[in-house]
């Protein structure tokens, strides 16, 4: 059984250079840059594989001691958990607002350097490594779920929406299963809890190489080559198409660069009700009935196939 879990991981490293080989080919065919906050979790998502990977070889194979090179993982895992919500909440191109990324955020400095006086200062009081997981297990939680339901909310494409419900579901599962294990509720000898880890590891990459294929390296190199117009040009073209007033289109242009309704109002020097007045015309004449659909339209002129 040890063997096939050496085996596994080794296949979801695989799997998880795959998904970063993907995002960097596309990448080069992304000119403008649109899905590049995915590549810092890729990458950290591998590392993290590779580490957890060298844990379970050392413990289970060689039998080295790896307790102070266990307790890094901590560090990882936080790191690893704010780049998801940041990926969560930009990953069909636009911005939404999510309290959830601020806090983690400073909650992420906050863990760093409560960790590193719990490994310096009081190394035998270990119940404050594992106190300070709990906020950041709620943190995962409540900043996925928000992420979910604004893009239900938005009518996302079901694909991203489903992307999400996967990747939140084992994120937070793995973490809730690392916790227990290091809480000493088992013990991490006799019992296989982490041995699952991988099988987590490996749903997450998967979805990651997908996802990366489906939407951006297919987008690049399979579809007609695009000719990329300036963002005004798009939006004069699509003010032509959709009849849009000159008030619409400087709106349509905030909503592409992923501002919200408040801070459109103070952009404009208008009120927020005036703005979503706007907005609901706007819809209306594009024919959307969210943000991202809107913001495909202004996309689609701006890359014209030929």
């Amino acid at each position: 059984m040890r063997h096939i879990i050496v085996f596994l991981y080794v296949f979801t490293i695989l799997i998880g250079a795959s998904a970063l080989t993907i995002q960097w080919l596309a990448s080069k065919g992304d000119k403008e840059k649109n899905f590049v906050s995915m590549k810092p979790f890729v990458i950290m998502l591998l590392f993290m594989n590779v580490y957890d990977f060298l844990i379970y070889y050392c413990d289970n194979i060689i039998k080295i001691d790896t307790y102070m090179f266990l307790s890094i993982g901590d560090c990882f895992i936080a790191i690893l958990v704010l780049l998801w919500l940041r990926v969560s909440n930009s990953i069909t191109g636009t911005e939404v607002k999510n309290r959830c990324i601020g806090i983690t955020e400073k909650y992420v400095i906050l863990y760093g350097i409560v960790w590193l006086a719990a490994i310096i200062l009081f190394r035998e009081l270990y119940w404050i490594r594992l106190v300070i997981d709990i906020p950041l297990i709620g943190l995962l939680i409540a900043g996925s779920a928000e992420s979910i339901r604004s893009s239900v909310r938005e009518n996302a494409p079901k694909r991203f929406v489903a992307y999400k419900v996967v990747i939140a579901f084992f994120m937070t599962v793995n973490y809730v299963s690392y916790f227990i294990s290091e809480s000493g509720f088992v013990d991490r000898a006799e019992a296989p809890i982490m041995n699952i880890t991988i099988y987590y590891w490996m749903v997450i990459n998967i979805a990651n190489m997908m996802l990366l294929y489906k939407r951006d390296f297919r987008s690049s190199y399979t579809a007609e080559t695009p000719v990329v117009l300036d963002l005004s040009e798009a939006l004069a073209n699509v003010q032509k198409k959709y009849e849009l007033t000159k008030r619409e289109v400087e709106i349509l242009e905030e909503i592409y660069s992923g501002k919200t309704n408040t801070q459109i109002a103070e952009a404009l020097f208008i009120s927020e009700s005036t703005v979503k007045a706007h907005i609901y015309n706007i819809f209306r004449k594009l024919d959307v009935k969210s943000r991202v659909e809107a913001v495909c339209i202004v996309r689609e002129e701006k890359e014209q196939k030929v």
